[in-house]
């Protein structure tokens, strides 16, 4: 190593962290228990020794990195992370994260919590690798300028417009898990769900859907797991409580009847699924809705 650049090494690994923005923020008394917000926010200049580790902390830390290097630990995964890379903690569990010491990042970040904000990271990437990458015009910079705004102005709304922030950023970052707007879905996994759809009542089983897509079963769930982050069965189960529940208030179909046409093996198995996903039996939703229903 040359002088010029010894020196150059040394002076950074002096250098201390700079923090250039930093936020913090308290939400309204029970607020987090039926909406989400955002704890802390900023942008950080690591210096090469940055390193923070924790067994838990309550919401879930969201890092996207500008330049440099860094790396991630969280849920078993060891993540390294680059320009353009974001990056999500489980905070729920042991949790790493440290700048490359050759190469320090600069990260903007934030913390999110609400009713059970790992259900967002699990909606969002599965169970799959907690980073994603952004292409060049995509990434999340200007979605933080505009928290960063809404954290310094305070207003009286801010539960709300924070609440509105989080939203947005999931949807960007959706997008880049996905690779492509929901618009976008490649060909056979389109035609899968077209079918699906239009007879939601029907077995789908792996040489049904091989038939609509062309694909074997393992392509097929490779397909649904990397764009809709679901199995086959999982989406179609879905689909087939929709149409049960337009079912139950367009008539009155005995259960046993919604149960055949919506293709569940039987009524028991119908009001399970039902009960598990809704969060009461077929029966009692019809009578909430239908003596809610105007006219009735």
């Amino acid at each position: 190593m040359d002088s010029k650049a010894l020196v150059l090494y040394k002076t950074r690994m002096m250098a201390k962290t700079s923090v250039f923005e930093g936020f913090h923020y308290v939400p309204a008394a029970g607020w987090t228990r039926t909406a989400f917000s955002v704890l802390r926010a900023g942008k950080v200049a690591a210096a090469p020794d940055y390193r923070i580790e924790r067994p838990v902390y309550p919401g879930q830390d969201i890092l996207y990195c500008l330049s440099g290097r860094g790396f991630v630990e969280t849920l078993g995964q060891r993540l390294e992370v680059r320009a353009n890379q974001l990056v999500w903690m489980a905070n729920e569990a042991p949790h790493v994260h440290a700048a490359d010491p050759a190469d320090p990042w600069t990260l903007l970040w934030f913390r999110l919590d609400g009713p059970d904000p790992a259900i967002l990271r699990r909606k969002l990437f599965g169970e799959g690798i907690l980073r994603t990458v952004f292409t060049e015009g995509t990434g999340p910079a200007p979605w933080f300028e505009r928290l960063f705004a809404a954290l310094r102005r305070r207003d009286a709304g801010l539960d709300l417009r924070l609440n509105q922030l989080v939203a947005e950023f999931l949807l960007l970052v959706d997008r880049a898990v996905n690779g492509a707007g929901n618009d976008d879905l490649p060909k056979p996994l389109a035609a899968a769900l077209d079918a699906m759809r239009a007879e939601p009542g029907s077995a789908w089983t792996a040489p049904d859907l091989a038939t609509v897509t062309g694909l074997g079963a393992s392509q097929i769930r490779r397909l649904f797991q990397k764009h809709l982050r679901t199995s086959p069965h999982q989406w179609l189960m879905r689909e087939r409580l929709m149409q049960a529940q337009s079912l139950l208030v367009q008539g009155d179909q005995p259960l046993a009847e919604v149960a055949e046409a919506c293709g569940f093996c039987d009524v028991y198995h119908f009001g399970r699924e039902f009960k598990r996903s809704v969060g009461i039996s077929p029966a009692a939703w019809r009578r909430s809705e239908l003596s809610a229903a105007p006219g009735r």
